[in-house]
């Protein structure tokens, strides 16, 4: 029988590891068995603060009615901690009075509880980085003192954050190595404190190269050829497959890599997973089409043998995604998306860690073929448009490679579908409308979302509308969300008072990124869109809260990939799909106030 306890570690076990989405989940989940269980209330705005869903996190926190606890100190610090977070979201000018708010709810906190040493270094690096001084440094003395037998990695590095408040960065160096020599493996831990000593450093004007132990391991994408099946002319003869696998673990190891994103094809891909399995790392995995289609396609003509290493890999997996779960139709495009897709889910991983994203590829330094769409030199190709950094080992141990035989990363699309951004929008309250508004509604509503769609006109492959809905297609996932962004400003702009419309009138917007193929359609007389893509990207409009924009993994990746500095994907959850269609993860998208 599963306990409430038991759900806690469960959670806590994930946030150590930095799964905050699966622990947010987890906590959702168990919530519905447990209602009203205040530590995994707190476990579940606590993964999402950790994933960075800052605005989320607070309406969970006043949505589980937390704010009216007054006598907790973990629930005082915890809504302490969202409002530091939001005080660093601010410009560095503005940040004053939201970090001395910040420091009085932790201090709050700390006179609700036995006085613990968590909330009075939080208090201290508050009202320095506020400008307090002296204040500053009472708090950290004491925190020093509460933390003083606390030989635990969170004693240690209190007293190392109370030493760089007290501007003694020697004994700061010495406790943060003891510190992280007992946090290891602790990655979110490691990550929350190493970005507050970063503000204390940057403050200071402290050299950040202390910080260096809290470094956390790296993120890949990974990628390579297949081997050869019958002789040794292919791109990756099996006489090297030894060597390439020692090569990999070494690569691992001096690296500093833990955690990869890939495929699973037999050779390359199965040889990196498994490393990542022993070396005790973990690996999400990225399928271009329907499991038993792809071991026929890419792992079962290389023997038996790699269709059970590919089994045991896609067991050890902390996640499977699919391109699609249908099939392939001899169509490369799918392992095209599958490695942008994988790219950004790295990405996203990468970002949640504080990590550096790199990519691990085993490749024989060629070209790629004239008539291939997809492989390893696309792969690397669209990785260094990305700026991260490369580890290549090559698949022919007499042939030299060098990255700077990789040709220009270019957009390529091959066969039948083709990668697209589906945007499903439907205007809440429409069906309450009386006859005598809906020609108003027409002319404003309807004519205000057409004046914005005609500034994106290069880039809308596709639009239409049933009067209380939309169904538009773009060729960018980067103009797809602007246009979705700046629907929603315009319609929450119009005064519909004025107008003599309802205030409920309200648009929401659903988002999906996935290969679909251009027909022409008989009925409209003019292209459209149809496929597996599609139908999904009908089923996430109807889940999204008025005013939102809710988008799947693969729309979140591919803005990862493509504009990092310039859109923020925040988790929302699993969310079940309309019509049964199951549950997906989904994130809300919001415009970086830097774009």
């Amino acid at each position: 029988m599963t306990t409430a306890d038991m759900v806690i570690s469960e959670v806590d076990a994930l946030l150590r590891s930095s799964e905050f989405l699966k622990a947010y989940d987890s906590a959702r989940r168990a919530l519905e068995q447990f209602p009203g269980f205040r530590r995994l209330q707190h476990r579940a705005v606590l993964s999402l603060a950790r994933a960075g869903a800052l605005e989320r996190a607070q309406a969970a926190f006043k949505g589980f009615g937390l704010d009216t606890v007054d006598d907790d100190e973990d629930i005082l610090g915890l809504w302490a901690r969202l409002l530091k977070d939001a005080a660093f979201a601010l410009p560095h000018e503005k940040r004053g009075d939201a970090l001395r708010e910040a420091s009085g709810a932790y201090e709050r906190a700390h006179a609700a509880g036995d006085g613990g040493y968590y909330s009075a270094i939080n208090v201290a690096s508050l009202l320095l980085l506020a400008g307090e001084h002296e204040r500053a440094a009472d708090w950290a003395r004491s925190s020093e003192t509460l933390a003083a037998d606390d030989q635990s990695y969170y004693g240690l590095a209190t007293r190392a954050e109370a030493a760089l408040v007290l501007q003694d960065p020697a004994r700061a160096k010495t406790l943060i190595g003891e510190a992280v020599e007992l946090g290891r493996g602790d990655f979110a831990a490691l990550r929350s404190t190493r970005r507050q000593l970063q503000r204390l450093c940057r403050y200071l004007e402290i050299d950040e190269a202390l910080l260096g132990p809290f470094a956390p391991p790296r993120v890949i994408h990974f990628c390579g050829h297949m081997p050869a099946t019958e002789d040794e002319d292919g791109r990756f003869p099996k006489s090297e497959i030894p060597r390439v696998r020692s090569e990999i673990s070494e690569t691992l190891r001096r690296e500093d890599i833990r955690f990869g994103v890939g495929s699973l094809a037999a050779g390359s891909d199965i040889l990196i997973a498994e490393a990542l399995i022993a070396s005790g790392g973990s690996f999400e995995a990225v399928l271009p089409f329907d499991r038993d289609e792809f071991i026929e396609v890419s792992v079962a003509p290389f023997g038996g043998e790699w269709v059970a290493r590919f089994q045991t890999c896609l067991a050890a997996a902390n996640t499977v995604h699919y391109v699609t779960e249908d099939a392939w139709l001899g169509d490369d495009e799918l392992f095209n998306y599958a490695s942008h897709l994988g790219l950004g889910l790295a990405r996203l991983w990468s970002d949640r860690l504080g990590a550096e994203l790199a990519q691990l590829a085993v490749w024989d330094g060629a070209p790629p073929r004239t008539d291939a769409g997809a492989g390893t030199v696309f792969d690397l190709a669209r990785g260094r448009g990305m700026g991260v950094r490369q580890f290549v080992i090559p698949s022919r141990s007499a042939t030299p490679v060098s990255l700077d035989a990789l040709p220009e990363f270019e957009p390529h699309e091959t066969g039948s579908r083709r990668r697209r951004t589906m945007v499903f929008g439907d205007f809440k309250g429409f069906s309450r409308l009386s006859d005598a508004l809906l020609p108003i509604y027409v002319e404003n509503v309807l004519g205000t979302a057409a004046e914005v769609l005609s500034r994106y006109r290069a880039n809308l492959a596709f639009r239409n509308t049933w009067g209380d809905g939309l169904f538009l297609v773009f060729d960018d996932v980067t103009v797809a969300a602007s246009a979705a962004l700046d629907l929603c400003r315009s319609l929450r702009e119009l005064d519909l008072e004025a107008l003599g419309l309802p205030d409920t009138l309200g648009l929401r917007l659903g988002m999906h990124y996935g290969p679909v193929y251009e027909r022409r359609d008989p009925v409209l007389e003019q292209s459209n869109f149809f496929g597996f893509h599609v139908s999904r990207a009908a089923r996430i409009e109807p889940i999204t809260p008025e005013g939102e924009i809710y988008v799947t993994d693969a729309a979140a990746a591919a803005l990862a990939v493509e504009a990092s500095d310039r859109f923020r994907c925040d988790y929302v959850g699993q969310v079940p799909l309309a019509k049964g269609y199951g549950a997906f993860p989904m994130y809300a998208l919001t415009q970086l106030d830097s774009a």
